[in-house]
């Protein structure tokens, strides 16, 4: 029986040995598994934030009875670009409408109506152009680079005054919008509208969105490493650095509580900038949500802000 004994202990001993190593490797596999599975959701997310666009054009300017031109551009690339040419009174100023994330320059013709009625020269276009049908977003750069072209094309049109533009966009054209105005001296108002400094801001918001407003620190953080990744040819500037360059022109900063997080930045760039400028915070500036009355306030003080500050006067 001592035999028994002294042959039955170590046996015991392995067994009680392995427990923790086979626990140690099950949550190994376990930690591997879920890192797998939360960088493949983290990477369907990235994919449908940096993919979501609409080509679909559900009002042209014959739904309004308007009289336009085709007026597209085609910039280094050789990705061409589809734009409309609202004219107003010859010699005016023109007032580039850039469409927003998600949509297409349908988007503005109703605000783009009522700039032309009151003989403004509008200019609507698309960011997403033929180069671009299967290609992500980095919901920055390249929207820059874009509009650069669309006010060279447009300002060298006859009839348009080629020193005097205006600019209104929203969201990711808010932000070229921005940094466009920053950059070129022909820009003498700017509108824009649920506006970010870096790309990462819109990206985190609109993850966000997708998420309905609940995702971990962690998961977050994974997407915003694959959207990187993703975006990594892209240089996007931080816009904050050069709103000193913005002294003199008038400037509408335009924030709606439909897009919290983007009511956040759109704030901190209003503080940062320099006089002249207004803020206006409203209830939905996102076309889906606001009612008939919200859009019909929505463009009249877009209209104003104009009238205002963006004389019809040749120079």
């Amino acid at each position: 029986m001592a035999l028994r004994r002294i042959t039955g202990s170590p046996a015991l001993s392995r067994g009680a040995a392995s427990l923790p190593i086979k626990i140690l490797k099950l949550g190994g596999v376990f930690l591997l598994v879920s890192f797998i599975v939360l960088a493949g959701a983290a990477g369907f997310f990235t994919y449908r934030v940096t993919s979501e666009h609409s080509d679909v054009e559900g009002v042209t300017p014959d739904s309004y009875l308007l009289k336009s031109e085709d007026l597209s551009f085609t910039i280094p690339n050789g990705s061409e670009h589809k734009g409309w040419l609202l004219r107003g009174l010859r010699g005016a100023p023109v007032i580039v409408i850039c469409h927003g994330y998600g949509s297409n320059r349908s988007d503005g013709l109703s605000l783009g109506t009522i700039l032309q009625e009151n003989h403004f020269n509008v200019y609507l276009f698309n960011f997403r152009g033929s180069k671009g049908r299967n290609s992500m977003s980095d919901l920055g750069p390249s929207y820059i680079e874009v509009l650069k072209a669309a006010i060279q094309k447009v300002t060298s049109a006859q009839g348009i005054n080629p020193g005097r533009v205006g600019l209104v966009g929203r969201t990711t054209g808010a932000y070229a919008a921005l940094a466009d105005a920053e950059q070129m001296p022909v820009v003498k108002v700017l509108v824009v509208d649920s506006v970010y400094a870096v790309p990462d801001q819109m990206f985190d918001a609109q993850l966000s969105d997708l998420l309905g407003g609940a995702s971990s620190g962690f998961f977050h953080g994974l997407a915003e490493k694959e959207f990187h990744l993703m975006a990594s040819s892209s240089h996007p500037p931080d816009l904050s650095a050069g709103l000193g360059r913005l002294g003199i022109i008038p400037k509408l900063f335009i924030a709606g509580r439909d897009s919290p997080a983007l009511v956040a930045t759109t704030e901190e760039l209003y503080r940062q900038a320099p006089q002249p400028k207004q803020l206006l915070v409203q209830e939905h500036t996102q076309l889906i949500y606001a009612t008939d009355s919200e859009k019909r306030e929505y463009e009249d003080l877009i209209l104003n802000f104009f009238l205002q500050n963006l004389p019809l006067r040749a120079d």
